[in-house]
């Protein structure tokens, strides 16, 4: 999988995943999504340089 791929799909299930959170705890959904998003884009980014790193090993 690409390094873009996976950071933008990670930065897709953070933001939706804390956007549910908001929703279902009622709260303002727009502060949520956006720490949501960077902590997926962060998370993405860290998977990423994992498995590149393995790669390049072999």
């Amino acid at each position: 999988m690409k390094e873009k791929t996976l950071v933008s799909t990670c930065t897709l299930i953070g933001s939706l995943a804390s956007y549910y959170y908001a929703k279902t705890h009622t709260k303002d959904v727009v502060p949520y999504v956006m720490i949501g998003g960077f902590v997926g884009a962060w998370l993405g980014e860290l998977i990423a340089q994992v498995t590149i790193g393995k790669n390049k090993d072999k």
